[in-house]
C-alpha cells in the first residue's frame, strides 16, 4: 500500500509542477524542485529528505480519504483495512469522574464530560496498540440529562459537541477512525430509545420486566421515528470547528451503527423491523452518502440481510465462544457484507482463550472473501488526567487500564495477546513488550500529528 500511496501522492504534486514536452520529470524530482526553496542554494535534496516531506502528505491523504465496502470487504486507498481496536464509550459524555467544582456535573447520573487529556491519552494508547477503530456510543446518542446533546425533545446544548469534536479531531490526528451507535437498548446515562418513548408520551423505563409491548413503537411509530431522525440530522449535520466539517462529511468516522444491543421486548430476540433498519440506514446515507451503516442488532438477524444499505452486521461476545463466531461469519458471507466481533470480553476465564478467538479472525485475513473485519474489546480507560496518579475504572470487570502498575502478570498478558494481534493484521510482528505511554500530566491541547500512522 505505502509504494502505491506514494506514487500517487508523488504524480499529485508532479502534476503541480510545469513541464516542457521532452522536460518531463520524474515524481522524485518535481517533489525536490516544489521543497527546494525552503533550502538553501546548492542543497541536495536526497531521497531520504524528499521523504520526511512526502510522508506527512501521505498520512494527511489517507485521512482525508473514506473507509469503504467492496463486497465482503473494508478497503481504504483500494487496500484491505480492519477494524481492530477498542470500545471507548465516554468520548462524548462520561460517568465515571467527579469533576473539579465549577466544571459541568450532573450528579443524578454521574454525568461530566472527559477532559481533553484523557481523550489524547487515550488516543495515544490505541495508537500503541496497533488499533485502527473506536467504538463510541457517546459520539452517537446523547440524550435526556442536561449535559446531554439533547437534554429534551427538540432542545439541543451545543456545549455538549466540545468533547465529541475534540475526540473526532484527536482520532482523526492520531490515524484513527471512529464508529458510534445511534442509539442504546438501555436506559444509561447517556440515554438511548427508552427516552425517545418517553418524549413521545410512552411512560416506559428499561427497568421494566417484562417490558410491556409499546416498547416496540421506538420502531414502528412514526412519531418516535421522527422524533429520533431529527436527532441524527443535528448530530450529522454539525460541523466541527477543529475540522471544518460536519460529522456527515468527515472520512474519520466511518460509520453509525443503528444502536447498541439493539432487541424487541426480550433480551435477544433480535426483534428489530427491517423497515425501521432499512429507514434509518437510508436516513444516514442520504446525510453523509459515503458512511457506512451498521446493523446494532444485538446479534446477526439474517432476515436484515434483505436491507441493501446495511455495510456490517456485529456481534458482541460475553465470553468468547469461537463457534458462535464462525457461525456468524459463514451467514454474512452469504449476504457478502462484512461482520465485526463490536464487543468482546477481553480478561480471559469462562468461554474460549482470547487467542483461539483472535485466530479465527487472523485466519479469515488469508480468504478471498474475509469478511469479519475485526473486533473490538470492552473497554478501554486511562489516567485520570491531569491526576497522573489514578486510573480511571469502570468497575464491571472488563475495565482495560493500559500501563496500569496495579495490573496483574495475567492481565498483562491478555493486553499483550490484543496488541500481537492488531498488529498482526496489519502483517507487522510485535514481541510481548508494552511500551510505555506517557501521561499528558501538564496537558496543553495541541495539534501534533502522528504523521506515520495510517
Amino acid at each position: 500500500m505505502a509504494l502505491k500511496i506514494l506514487f500517487l501522492a508523488a504524480s499529485c504534486l508532479a502534476a503541480l509542477t510545469p513541464t516542457l514536452p521532452g522536460q518531463e520529470t520524474t515524481p522524485s524530482q518535481a517533489i525536490a524542485a516544489l521543497v527546494s526553496s525552503v533550502f538553501p542554494p546548492n542543497t541536495t535534496l536526497t531521497k531520504q529528505i524528499v521523504s520526511t516531506y512526502l510522508e506527512p502528505n501521505l498520512a494527511l491523504y489517507a485521512r482525508n480519504s473514506y473507509v469503504y465496502r467492496e463486497g465482503s470487504s473494508l478497503k481504504l486507498l483500494g487496500e484491505p483495512w480492519t477494524a481492530s481496536g477498542a470500545n471507548v464509550y465516554w468520548l462524548g459524555l462520561d460517568e465515571n469522574v467527579i469533576p473539579p467544582k465549577g466544571e459541568p456535573f450532573y450528579a443524578p447520573f454521574n454525568a461530566s464530560y472527559p477532559t481533553k487529556g484523557r481523550t489524547t491519552e487515550v488516543m495515544n494508547t490505541l495508537v500503541t496498540m496497533g488499533a485502527k477503530l473506536i467504538r463510541a456510543h457517546t459520539l452517537g446518542v446523547s440524550v435526556g440529562n442536561p449535559l446531554s446533546l439533547s437534554p429534551s425533545l427538540g432542545v439541543y446544548n451545543d456545549a455538549a459537541f466540545e468533547p465529541m469534536d475534540w475526540a473526532i479531531f484527536q482520532a482523526r490526528q492520531h490515524g484513527l477512525r471512529i464508529m458510534a451507535p445511534l442509539t442504546d437498548n438501555y436506559d444509561y446515562y447517556h440515554g438511548g430509545k427508552f427516552t425517545f418513548l418517553r418524549w413521545a408520551g410512552f411512560n416506559i423505563t428499561g427497568s421494566q420486566s417484562p417490558l410491556p409491548p409499546d416498547t416496540m413503537q421506538f420502531y414502528t411509530n412514526t412519531t418516535v421515528i421522527t422524533y429520533f431522525k431529527n436527532y441524527i440530522q443535528y448530530l450529522l449535520t454539525h460541523v466541527n470547528p477543529y475540522t471544518g466539517l460536519s460529522y456527515a462529511k468527515d472520512p474519520t468516522i466511518i460509520g453509525y451503527e443503528t444502536g447498541n444491543e439493539l432487541n424487541g421486548l426480550k433480551w435477544g430476540d433480535k426483534d428489530v423491523p427491517v423497515e425501521w433498519i432499512r429507514e434509518i440506514c437510508s436516513f444516514v446515507k442520504k446525510l453523509g452518502p459515503k458512511k457506512l451503516c451498521i446493523d446494532g442488532t444485538y446479534g446477526v438477524n439474517s432476515t436484515h440481510f434483505a436491507v441493501d444499505e446495511i455495510d456490517v452486521f456485529s456481534d458482541h461476545f460475553y465470553p468468547l465462544n469461537n463457534s458462535i463466531l464462525t457461525s456468524d461469519i459463514a451467514a454474512v458471507q452469504t449476504a457478502n457484507r462484512t461482520y465485526l466481533a463490536g464487543e468482546i470480553a477481553w480478561t480471559g476465564g469462562n468461554g474460549d482463550s482470547l487467542q483461539s478467538f483472535y485466530n479465527v479472525i487472523l485466519r479469515q485475513q488469508n480468504e478471498s472473501q474475509p469478511v469479519v473485519i475485526g473486533s473490538n474489546f470492552w473497554s478501554l480507560f486511562g489516567h485520570d488526567v491531569p491526576n497522573c496518579a489514578t486510573y480511571v475504572n469502570h468497575t464491571d470487570g472488563f475495565s482495560l487500564l493500559y500501563g496500569d502498575p496495579n495490573n496483574s502478570p495475567a492481565i498483562n498478558t491478555q493486553i499483550s495477546t490484543i496488541r500481537k494481534n492488531y498488529f498482526a493484521l496489519q502483517n507487522i510482528t510485535v514481541d510481548s513488550y508494552l511500551p510505555a505511554v506517557p501521561c499528558p500530566q501538564n496537558y496543553i491541547p495541541g495539534y501534533d500529528a502522528e504523521y506515520t500512522y495510517f
